[in-house]
C-alpha cells in the first residue's frame, strides 16, 4: 500500500466502524416511533441537516457548480443514490432487530462484495475494468463462508 492510499482506508475504515452503529440506533428509533420508515427519515433529515452546514461552509470556499455543470448531471443520479441510502437504513432499522447486527452485516457484506465484483469485471456503472480474478474469487467466498458462520453461529 503506498502513501497516497493510506489516509482514504483510514477514513473508509472509520467510516465503516460508524456505519457498524448505524442500524442499532436507527432499530432503537424505530422501535420508539413505530416503524422503520420514519426512522430512516428521521437519520436522513439529520443527515442532509449536517450536510447543508458542511457544504455551505465550503461554498464560501469553492463556490457553487455552474448552471452549465448542473445540466449535464443525469437525471437518475440526482436521485439513485438517496433512494438507495433509503433502501439500506429503512432495511438496517427493521431487520437488525429481527437477526441481529453481525448477520446483518455479514449478509450484507457478503452481498456487497459479490455484486461490486460484478460491477468490478464489466466496468459497470462508470467504473474501470478490473477483472474478477480467482483471488478475487477466493476472498468474496471466503467472506461468504464467514457471514454464513456468524449468521448460524
Amino acid at each position: 500500500m503506498n502513501l497516497s492510499q493510506l489516509f482514504p482506508i483510514l477514513m473508509v475504515t472509520l467510516a465503516g466502524g460508524a456505519v457498524a452503529t448505524q442500524p442499532a440506533f436507527n432499530s432503537q428509533l424505530a422501535a420508539l416511533l413505530g416503524s422503520p420508515l420514519r426512522a430512516a427519515l428521521v437519520s436522513f433529515t439529520a443527515g442532509a441537516t449536517v450536510l447543508f452546514a458542511i457544504v455551505g461552509a465550503l461554498v464560501i470556499r469553492t463556490g457553487l457548480p455552474s448552471a452549465e455543470t448542473v445540466s449535464r448531471v443525469p437525471p437518475h443520479l440526482w436521485i439513485a443514490g438517496g433512494v438507495l441510502g433509503a433502501l439500506f437504513v429503512s432495511t438496517a432499522a427493521w431487520a437488525t432487530p429481527k437477526i441481529g447486527a453481525g448477520a446483518f452485516f455479514a449478509t450484507l457484506i457478503a452481498a456487497q462484495l459479490t455484486l461490486s465484483l460484478v460491477l468490478d469485471h464489466y466496468g459497470l456503472l462508470g467504473l474501470e475494468v478490473r477483472p474478477a480474478n480467482w483471488i478475487r474469487i477466493a476472498g468474496v467466498a471466503l467472506l461468504f463462508a464467514g457471514g454464513l458462520m456468524v449468521v448460524r453461529g
